[in-house]
């Protein structure tokens, strides 16, 4: 079974519209806030693939959540509609292996 965890940001219209699709599905998940200093300790933080895709000197976390499945595989924008704001729910539901 897949872990996952959802890197995020406070008063991220997006991260809050995943959380609620992940506990609509009922899919287990641990949030990482990378502006909370107790989320640096985790292991992913001190990743230097997912540093050097998704963060520079500001954040890692612009306006949408990044995906983390295994501590390996990382998901930006692939489960958005932009023009909409929706979650893509085909595109999710693969990721979330639902």
């Amino acid at each position: 079974m897949a872990k996952f965890k959802i890197v995020t940001k406070k008063n991220c219209f997006f991260c809050e519209k995943l959380e609620e699709w992940l506990a609509d599905k009922k899919v287990d998940y641990k949030i990482l806030d990378y502006q909370d200093p107790k989320d640096f300790n985790d292991p992913l933080m001190k990743n230097p693939t997912f540093n050097s895709l998704y963060c520079d000197m500001s954040a890692c976390v612009e306006g949408i959540p990044i995906i983390v499945k295994n501590d390996k595989e990382f998901f930006y924008g692939e489960i958005w509609d932009l023009v909409n704001n929706e979650i893509i729910d085909e595109k999710a539901r693969k990721i979330f292996e639902i």
